[in-house]
């Protein structure tokens, strides 16, 4: 009798069965929707939704966490294990990459390759800008700007730091733009990248070096832990200055602005197209920022 009835209406208890099973697994989702697990050791937990407020605790890989709130990348969370609530850097603490979260892991780190886009192409009604060329012409600032913070992307992310980019192609990003960025995401650092050029044009020039530059006075730590890092490269130093550009004037943030060498020296510029300089690069300034995190921020 019970054969015969599962027999007769088989369609519908395989549909309801469906049904059953759909719902349970919307039901698990959207209760798990708002829940996340440490996965690296040493997720700081803090007092508000940055790396400068007070850390409460360091949490070990595995600690269950409900989600009450995000901005900018920070979560707002109650531990489970004992109900505390306080907030997390999400993308450390979601990293699947990070056994141990350090410093810098926490950091919002902004890269400006200088200049970009096509002079004879608008952008936001301005023309695009190459930038300096080297001595035959040929060679823009623009393309090594930007080769060179695609390496010192790939550099940081390795710590688990957060990285964007003002640009990400040859495009030009106005300067009263460029300073959005880190202000939007309230980031650690905002690092400009250029190649520098002195006299003519079409001339090469005997000046040689890197410098570095910051406007703002909540910027002298992280230029100073940069130029001590930068001195590593085969190129001299010359040193740090204090210049009202406006990508340094116009935020808030802590800034820099790096001259990596000349570019129309061609002996500087033998350096800067290669892509070994370009990881040299990359790597002391991760060097210089682990440094300069490491000395700011507070952990447990």
């Amino acid at each position: 009798m019970i054969k015969k009835w599962l027999l007769s209406n088989l369609i519908g208890i395989v549909i309801t069965a469906l049904v059953l099973i759909t719902t349970f697994g919307l039901i698990l989702s959207l209760v798990n929707k708002d829940k996340t697990t440490t996965q690296p050791n040493n997720v700081q937990f803090r007092t508000g939704p940055g790396r400068t407020y007070t850390s409460t605790a360091s949490l070990k890989s595995g600690t269950d966490l409900i989600i009450l709130k995000k901005t900018r990348g920070w979560y707002k969370v109650r531990r489970t294990d004992n109900e505390k609530v306080g907030w997390v850097a999400g993308w450390v603490a979601e990293s699947k990459t990070l056994r141990t979260a350090t410093p810098i892991s926490e950091a919002t780190i902004v890269l400006d390759p200088g200049h970009g886009g096509n002079p004879d192409k608008k952008y936001d009604g301005l023309s695009g800008d190459n930038g300096s060329a080297s001595v035959n012409g040929k060679f823009f600032e623009k393309t090594y700007t930007l080769r060179t913070a695609r390496q010192m992307r790939s550099a940081l992310q390795k710590t688990g730091a957060r990285v964007f980019m003002t640009r990400d192609k040859d495009v030009l990003v106005p300067l009263l733009h460029i300073p959005r960025l880190a202000e939007h995401y309230q980031a650690d650092a905002q690092i400009s990248i250029h190649f520098d050029h002195d006299g003519n044009e079409d001339s090469a020039t005997t000046a040689s070096g890197v410098s570095q530059f910051y406007y703002h006075q909540n910027s002298y730590a992280l230029v100073t832990a940069l130029k001590n890092a930068l001195d590593g490269l085969p190129i001299n130093n010359r040193g740090i200055d204090r210049t009202q550009y406006l990508v340094l004037d116009h935020v808030t943030r802590p800034a820099v602005l790096l001259e990596l060498g000349y570019i129309n020296n061609p002996e500087n510029f033998k350096k800067i197209r290669t892509e070994k300089y370009q990881q040299q690069i990359a790597t002391l300034v991760t060097h210089g920022l682990t440094t300069y995190f490491k000395q700011n921020t507070e952990i447990k």
